[in-house]
């Protein structure tokens, strides 16, 4: 019988969207472009509603955008008063250089060229995080990056190298089940599994790609359920009925899901009926590691 959990983080990504005009390009002239060769146009998550205030209330650790998807600098200073006060510990949220289409897509770069992208994006936040006295605790990858660091070993080394450079102390988000949670552990990163609570699982035991009309659940009882689902049984109910064995401490909610302020009461009900406590994933961290 697998053993119950009864402490978890909850955490979402925050910061993204713009208060600067990205590249100096007004946000309103880059919704009207659209890409010659594929007729792609800026990406609408970019500029769509977010609920980061029904949000804030469940969470314990945040993943701040740090530019090169989505948000900038102002808009990163905006947040962190509120999230001080509520000391919500904070991440950092990379991506590939990629903002006209939200980090949605895989950008060819080098082993080098690629920890030099994400020592950036530590630097861009830690910078910014001066002006409250934090440092970065975490790291979670955003979009694209996400998945080749969760699935592509090439991804996950040049991280682990990144994160060694930069902070060795910092715990790596990695998805629930995936390899990289053994080759960055075999690097002597600190790892921590996640699982989405708003999101759906394919029979593989991948997300569902948000192009699937299925990708995200349609009520809050449906996410409140999900959570209970890993945190008793280890398990998530995928797209198909079949169950994924996953065990993931930390669980994201997204602040931009549609209903996220009802998502998020419906999780906190789920957490006080099942005695859960929610905690900074840093303070689980110690719990999942290997011991020696």
């Amino acid at each position: 019988m697998t053993e119950r959990i009864t402490a978890i983080d909850i955490s979402s990504e925050m910061a993204e969207g713009f208060v600067l005009p990205p590249g100096g390009i007004p946000v309103d002239v880059l919704s009207e472009l659209s890409l010659p060769d594929t007729g792609l146009r800026f990406h609408p998550r970019q500029t769509g509603p977010r609920f980061d205030d029904a949000v804030l209330p469940v969470i314990s650790s945040v993943h701040l955008s740090c530019g090169l998807h989505s948000g900038d600098p102002v808009l990163m200073q905006r947040l962190l008063p509120q999230l001080v006060e509520r000391e919500i510990q904070l991440g950092a949220h990379p991506s590939y250089p990629d903002v006209f289409n939200f980090g949605q897509a895989r950008i060819d770069l080098s082993h080098d060229e690629l920890v030099a992208v994400l020592l950036y994006q530590f630097g861009a936040l830690q910078g910014v995080l001066r002006q409250v006295d934090k440092t970065i605790r975490h790291v979670k990858c955003h979009g694209a990056l996400s998945f080749d660091v969760a699935y592509e070993q090439w991804a996950c080394d040049a991280m682990a190298e990144a994160i060694r450079l930069f902070d060795p102390s910092m715990i790596l988000v990695l998805m629930a089940g995936s390899p990289s949670v053994a080759w960055s552990q075999a690097a002597g990163i600190k790892v921590i599994e996640e699982g989405f609570l708003d999101r759906r699982y394919g029979p593989d035991g991948r997300l569902v790609s948000r192009h699937d009309p299925r990708a995200l659940h349609e009520t809050p009882e449906d996410a409140a359920g999900q959570l209970i689902d890993f945190v008793k049984h280890g398990r998530v109910t995928a797209v198909d009925g079949s169950h994924v064995a996953l065990r993931p401490r930390t669980f994201c909610l997204h602040s931009d899901t549609p209903a996220a302020g009802a998502f998020a009461a419906a999780i906190r009900n789920a957490v006080e009926r099942e005695g859960l406590t929610i905690r900074p994933l840093s303070d689980l961290i110690a719990e999942d590691q290997p011991q020696s």
